[in-house]
C-alpha cells in the first residue's frame, strides 16, 4: 500500500512540475519575399524561460553592438553567446534586439517581436523594433550589403506594423548617453538617405 501512495504521489509531482513550466507566447512574422532572415530555430535560439509585458510596434530604432566585429568571428556563435548574457548576466528576457544583421549582411531573428526590447540607456524601447548592426560603427565602415539587408527588413517592419518615416529612427536620437550606432551608421539618418530608401523600397513593393 505504501508503495502505491509513494508512486501516486510521484505522478502527481511530475504533473505538478509539468504544469509550471510555463509557455511564452512568440508572434511568428511572415515576411516578404524580398526579405530574407534567418528564422531563431534555424540558428538554435533557446525558448523563453520568462516573459514580460507584450507591447504593439509603432516604431523602428537602429543599434550597433558597440564591440568591434571581424569576420574571422561566427555569427551565430556570437548571437548564441549574446543570449546567453543576455539572460544570465543582465537578467533580460533574451537579447534586447529583435533582428541583428552581420558583415555579410544575414539577419537573423533574436527577441520575439511582441516582446519590448532592452537598453542599457536611459530610453524605454517599449514599442520600438530594434534592429542591431553587429559591429563598432564608430571604427567599422558600413558595408553596401549590410545597408541594402538593412533597408529591406526595416521596409518590411514599417509596412507591417504600420510604423511612419518619422518613427524610422537610432538609438542615439532617444538617449543623450550613447554613440549609438556609431558615426559611419548615423551619417545615414543625418543625411536623411537611409530614410529615402526605405521610401523607395516600399513603393517598389507596393
Amino acid at each position: 500500500m505504501k508503495r502505491v501512495i509513494i508512486i501516486v504521489l510521484g505522478i502527481l509531482i511530475l504533473i505538478s512540475c509539468e504544469k509550471s513550466k510555463k509557455e511564452f507566447s512568440v508572434t511568428e512574422l511572415e515576411y516578404a519575399d524580398y526579405v530574407k532572415v534567418v528564422k531563431r530555430a534555424d540558428w538554435g535560439w533557446l525558448p523563453l524561460e520568462k516573459g514580460k509585458e507584450e507591447a504593439t510596434i509603432n516604431k523602428i530604432t537602429i543599434h550597433h553592438g558597440g564591440v568591434k566585429f571581424t569576420a574571422d568571428k561566427d555569427p551565430i556563435e556570437s548571437i548564441k553567446n549574446l543570449q546567453k548574457w543576455s539572460r544570465a548576466e543582465k537578467d533580460w528576457i533574451d537579447i534586447p534586439y529583435h533582428f541583428m544583421i552581420d558583415l555579410a549582411g544575414n539577419i537573423y531573428e533574436a527577441r520575439p517581436i511582441n516582446y519590448p526590447g532592452d537598453t542599457n540607456t536611459e530610453y524605454n524601447p517599449t514599442g520600438h523594433a530594434l534592429v542591431e548592426i553587429m559591429g563598432n560603427y564608430e571604427v567599422q565602415t558600413l558595408s553596401d550589403v549590410q545597408q541594402k539587408s538593412l533597408v529591406e527588413i526595416v521596409a518590411y517592419l514599417a509596412k507591417e506594423f504600420s510604423v511612419p518615416l518619422s518613427e524610422i529612427k537610432t538609438h542615439k536620437d532617444y538617449s543623450e548617453t550613447t554613440l549609438c550606432p556609431g558615426k559611419d551608421i548615423y551619417k545615414y539618418f543625418q543625411d536623411s538617405s537611409f530614410v529615402k530608401r526605405v521610401e523607395m523600397k516600399l513603393n517598389e513593393s507596393d
